[in-house]
């Protein structure tokens, strides 16, 4: 049974355990993982922040998000990719812990698959249309019913993943075929599992 960690042993556990998604962990171990990668974040934003000072708002949106786009992160980014495969593998641990496979990760591609779907169909919806003028009202319609699902597929996953990692703890002897069996202790000679 995965035991309680405090916060310094969860980080230590998620660097160990770099890319190891056998086994199981912990929902502390877990959650505090995922606080120290927000805190990291918060962190090294702040620096970002510090050193490359972002460009004021001008009050056009499309120059903002230029603006935006071309300040850079260096630091987060770096974080982010370094924080990848641990990020996965505890996620898949903390499902084998609650006594789901971590196939269900998979499912965090269905929101891309369909957004490249999405894509392609408002790209041929706008090819024939003439950037001089606005769009109309008819194309608006099929780019909201083509667009708005991507939202709605990345809430249901997300909200799927939040749910299997709140689960509490499943034993091997409660049926978690993830979890490995624990040698029964001396007082526990005579009893059944």
């Amino acid at each position: 049974m995965s035991k309680k960690v405090s916060f310094a042993e969860a980080v230590a556990l998620g660097f160990k355990n770099y890319v190891k998604f056998k086994g199981t962990a912990s929902r502390s171990e877990f959650w505090y993982w995922t606080l120290f990668t927000v805190l990291l974040s918060m962190v090294l934003g702040t620096l970002e922040n510090a050193i490359w000072r972002p460009v004021p708002t001008t009050g056009d949106l499309m120059t903002d998000l230029a603006n935006l786009s071309a300040t850079p992160t260096p630091l987060t980014t770096i974080a982010s990719i370094a924080l990848f495969l641990p990020n996965l593998a505890v996620t898949a641990r903390r499902f084998r812990d609650a006594g789901y496979s971590a196939k269900w990760l998979l499912a965090s591609i269905i929101p891309g698959a369909y957004a490249i779907f999405a894509l392609i169909g408002v790209a041929v919806i706008l090819t024939p249309f003439d950037s001089e003028v606005a769009i109309a009202t008819e194309q608006w319609i099929p780019i909201i019913f083509l667009v708005v699902p991507i939202f709605a597929l990345i809430a249901v996953v997300a909200l799927m993943f939040l749910v299997f990692t709140l689960k509490p703890t499943r034993s091997f002897y409660d049926g978690n075929k993830y979890a490995e069996p624990e040698p029964l202790s001396e007082g526990d000679i005579n009893t059944t599992a």
